[in-house]
């Protein structure tokens, strides 16, 4: 007797709940009233990654654009809020919970007032509306690619406004070009999500 095959799982939709889904409807086979649950997930990646790139290239057109004008002063696109701000801030940039959980743990303990940003449009957003001593940034977010134009960026914003912020990159990369390419666009430090990082990035700061 040949083995039963697995059932497979089905989600039923209908014409509205597709087009909800980014107008999709067209993938699905006329007059199919299930959709299986695996072409349901690379749909739903498709957007994803159409999502994706288009921050990305919302970025690098901002980033693009921005080399065209003088860094003379701060424009309104770059105008901090006013408010009354702690001497010790931070901005941590990762695309992974655990690491800016574990960060904004060990940096309030420290005494310092945390931002927490996972992917880079959202960074720059939050550094331009005030001024961090300390910005930590992981160079995969998801990709080196978006990684180095953050800090070209986040570069650019801290000479323009004059606020001095030091930039640290992480990741577990251990190739030399990233640590070189990171420290010749402006990194103040780079550190590799080795043993015991943490406390080598608690230590730096301190330091300074």
């Amino acid at each position: 007797m040949s083995e039963e095959q697995p059932k497979k799982r089905t989600i039923e939709v209908d014409e509205e709940f597709l087009e909800q889904l980014y107008g999709l409807v067209g993938k699905i086979p006329p007059g199919e009233k299930n959709i299986n649950v695996d072409l349901l997930k690379d749909l739903i990646l498709d957007i994803k990654r159409k999502i994706d790139k288009a921050k990305t290239d919302a970025i690098e057109e901002l980033h693009s654009s921005s080399k065209e004008k003088k860094p003379s002063s701060i424009t309104s696109e770059q105008e901090y809020t006013e408010e009354e701000e702690n001497p010790k801030n931070v901005l941590i940039v990762d695309d992974l919970g655990v690491i800016t959980y574990q960060l904004g743990v060990m940096f309030r303990n420290l005494g310092y007032d945390v931002v927490i940003a996972k992917e880079i449009y959202d960074a720059i957003t939050k550094y331009k509306k005030r001024p961090f001593k300390l910005v930590i940034m992981d160079l995969f977010i998801p990709t080196d690619r978006e990684g180095f134009i953050l800090l070209d960026e986040l570069v650019k914003l801290s000479k323009i406004n004059d606020s001095n912020t030091i930039i640290g990159v992480m990741t577990a990369s251990s190739k030399k070009e990233h640590r070189q390419l990171c420290m010749k666009k402006g990194a103040d430090f780079y550190i590799e999500k080795v043993e015991d990082w943490q406390n080598e990035l608690i230590e730096y700061c301190e330091k300074n």
